[in-house]
């Protein structure tokens, strides 16, 4: 608050999982509101990575002498690119490429204990890969809906993410991940 005071308490786990293929993070957030806490409606997104630029989706027109953009974005759904990712509820998303000449990318999980799973994605073409599940409102087009949510005093809210940096996976293995993960945390 303006005076310093607490509104809510956050522990944070990150555990780092050894694979010789890929790197995987998973992040556990609890908050614990001290005083009632309102996360607000907005598509400015919660939990985000920004891509590398050669990872972006290539533009309907490259521009002279800029660099090739070879990013696609892929939802758990089939759903491609930026236009049928954005707004959309989604199990996982990638956001793969080639950067330096090798295959990568960058699929995010949302666990299916989070509050509003499966969440909605802010992932933009430009390199925003984002996870949030508030932006409710803005991903209907529908200001009649409110994408809050509040935390009462004494009450926690839980959200786990997994990201896995990966050599350019399938949809079928990165659907494989996810029901691995899905699988790991209680």
């Amino acid at each position: 608050k303006p005076d310093g005071a607490p509104l809510l308490t956050e522990t944070r786990r990150m555990t780092f999982h050894a694979h010789p293929m890929l790197r995987i993070i998973d992040f556990d957030f609890d908050f614990a509101a001290i005083e009632k806490v309102v996360f607000r409606d907005t598509k400015e997104g919660t939990f985000a990575i920004r891509m590398a630029t050669p990872l972006d989706e290539p533009p309907a027109k490259e521009k002279p002498g800029a660099l090739p953009r070879t990013g696609k974005l892929v939802n758990a759904q089939g759903g491609e690119r930026e236009a049928n990712v954005w707004g959309k509820r989604s199990e996982w998303v990638d956001y793969s490429g080639v950067l330096d000449g090798e295959r990568v990318g960058v699929v995010m999980m949302d666990h299916p204990g989070n509050p509003r799973h499966p969440t909605y994605w802010h992932s933009r073409g430009y390199g925003l890969h984002s996870i949030n599940p508030f932006g409710v409102s803005d991903f209907l087009n529908d200001k009649t809906q409110n994408g809050s949510l509040t935390i009462e005093p004494g009450e926690h809210a839980r959200f786990r993410y997994r990201v896995v940096v990966h050599p350019g996976a399938s949809r079928a293995r990165l659907a494989e991940l996810y029901k691995q993960y899905t699988q790991t945390m209680s």
